[in-house]
């Protein structure tokens, strides 16, 4: 089994691709979804981008690289993982849509993009119970160890990872400095956990320069952009996501 370890997430997507993957399912534990710019229809098991030709939504970057994994047929099985605080309703709100949002009305109305196949479930750690037997596990620091937590939280759900009973195909462990607690000691502590529970040796990969994409110039993506960011403001407001 391969530990990777890197500074943000996208160089997962880049590591599936060139080694030719296909079909993975993978948990995916994160405080953030990291599908930006996607829509899944839970009920009918199938995904989709919003909008397909914005590069400001589909750039590939940490915030939506399982977006591109999931597009592009890499990963077919997605569980997403978070602490109670954490999810949707904490995250960013570009982040990816579900069939119920009130948002997502007009991409379901307009089906004209193509769809692609997706077991999908969201869970929070009292749900999980770890990894399951062929899933790649996907793991980004703040998903325990976020900027708000106190210490002895994060220890709770070191623990909860590290004194678990799983063996995944591969572990990938990514630190978002932004939104990580500032300690870096329990980082470390938990990289070094993780090597003496599964008995290897961390491979560090390079960090990667992002070149910088600016939002769409259309008139139609600024109006539907102006639109859902008030509406999704409101709707936070009045306890409705």
């Amino acid at each position: 089994m391969e530990l990777f370890i890197a500074d943000e997430h996208s160089p997962l997507y880049d590591l599936w691709r060139e080694r030719g993957y296909r079909n993975l399912s993978v948990c995916h534990v994160d405080f953030h979804c990291d599908m930006r710019g996607l829509l899944i229809d839970r009920k009918q098991g199938k995904a989709r981008y919003v909008w397909q030709s914005d590069p400001f939504m589909n750039r590939l970057d940490s915030g939506s690289f399982l977006a591109h994994a999931i597009m592009n047929g890499i990963v077919t099985g997605l569980r997403w993982v978070h602490d109670d605080f954490g999810g949707r309703k904490y995250d960013e709100l570009y982040c990816v849509k579900y069939e119920t949002d009130f948002t997502a009305l007009p991409f379901l109305l307009m089906d004209r993009q193509s769809w692609t196949s997706l077991t999908f479930t969201e869970q929070t750690f009292a749900d999980w119970d770890g990894p399951l037997q062929g899933e790649h596990l996907s793991l980004d620091w703040d998903g325990i160890a976020y900027a708000d937590y106190d210490k002895n939280h994060i220890r709770r759900l070191m623990a909860e990872i590290l004194e678990r009973e799983f063996i995944p195909e591969s572990i990938f462990v990514s630190r978002s400095h932004e939104y990580c607690h500032p300690d870096k000691t329990l980082w470390l502590e938990f990289i070094e956990g993780l090597e003496q529970k599964f008995k290897t040796k961390a491979v560090y990969l390079p960090s990667k320069v992002l070149a910088q994409v600016y939002p769409s110039v259309s008139w139609t993506w600024k109006i539907y952009h102006l639109m859902e960011y008030h509406i999704l403001r409101l709707m936070r407001r009045v306890g409705i996501y």
